[in-house]
């Protein structure tokens, strides 16, 4: 590809629209069906349908630490999914919203500890920025009430502290045990990790009997979250992410926030509030400071190689 820096940050975007997206298609199946029970369906579908492309291109070879690689990566979506869903038992999606506003931050921490570079000391700043815009944007319309839930911010916070881990250690597992891993491939072992590690929960919580409740429209739009929710926007993160700093990578889930604002404001026609004007203004400035910041950094790094 011609010109990689800019077809994954494209890539990032389509990622952003299509999260932005996900939510209005998540509330459209039942809520009688264990969360849990419905992401590990998704992530299964996901492996399932990226089966026949893995075997075309002919990338099944696997070591026994590769393995214990993807299942680690695996085991930190499983982490991720099952805290948020524990914890929206206690707490608000507000909540939850506000809270994983940190998790580009942690992932630029985990960033400087297992691939420290100097660059990264630019990013803190468009990225403080556009994480004040978000908090501003997903506090919409939350009246005044009652701290969240201590356990419920607890839980999630592991699993906010698993998903800002889960690109970094991508990365450094691409350069070692996974090394020459495509995007295909590891979209395909760390969703059936994640999968084996979730039906493993539901399991024990007896989450699966709950799959008996599950109706045709629900399987529409299981498939639909699957495909253009789940495996579309995981392989587009793997397709970035060596491209682009993790930290970039999993900015974009500002934008995202931002897109779904826009959303209510053109199509459902609400009226922006003033705080949500504000939040939009800070989330664009703070992602366009984090796009130069990193372009700066690819131009560097390729005057560095020439």
């Amino acid at each position: 590809m011609k010109h990689p820096f800019a077809s994954a940050h494209l890539g990032m975007l389509l990622w952003a629209l299509l999260i932005a997206g996900s939510f209005s298609a998540a509330a459209q199946v039942s809520q009688a069906i264990d969360p849990i029970l419905l992401t590990a369906l998704r992530l299964l579908l996901c492996a399932v349908v990226f089966l026949p492309l893995l075997l075309f291109k002919g990338d099944t070879a696997m070591t026994v630490r590769g393995l214990i690689s993807h299942a680690a990566l695996g085991l930190l979506l499983a982490v991720y999914f099952g805290s948020l869903f524990e914890a929206l038992r206690y707490t608000s999606a507000v909540n939850t919203g506000t809270m994983y506003t940190l998790v580009p931050l942690l992932t630029l921490l985990f960033e400087a500890v297992l691939m420290p570079d100097e660059r990264q000391k630019r990013q803190v700043l468009p990225m403080l920025i556009a994480a004040g815009g978000a908090v501003l944007l997903v506090l919409k319309g939350s009246g005044p009430g009652e701290w969240p839930s201590l356990y419920a911010m607890l839980v999630y916070g592991v699993g906010c502290l698993a998903m800002a881990l889960y690109s970094p250690l991508s990365q450094r597992l691409k350069a070692n045990n996974l090394k020459g891993r495509g995007p295909v491939a590891m979209t395909f072992w760390n969703m059936l990790f994640g999968a084996v590690f979730l039906l493993a929960f539901c399991g024990f919580s007896g989450g699966w009997r709950t799959a008996t409740l599950l109706t045709f429209n629900d399987l529409y739009w299981l498939i639909y979250l699957a495909l253009f929710a789940t495996l579309a926007t995981f392989w587009l993160l793997h397709r970035a992410i060596g491209v682009i700093a993790p930290s970039s990578v999993i900015s974009y889930i500002y934008l995202s926030t931002l897109f779904i604002t826009l959303f209510h404001w053109l199509w459902l026609r609400q009226s922006p509030l003033p705080q949500e004007i504000v939040g939009a203004v800070l989330v664009a400035a703070g992602m366009l400071a984090l796009l130069l910041s990193s372009r700066r950094s690819q131009l560097n790094s390729d005057k560095a190689f020439t």
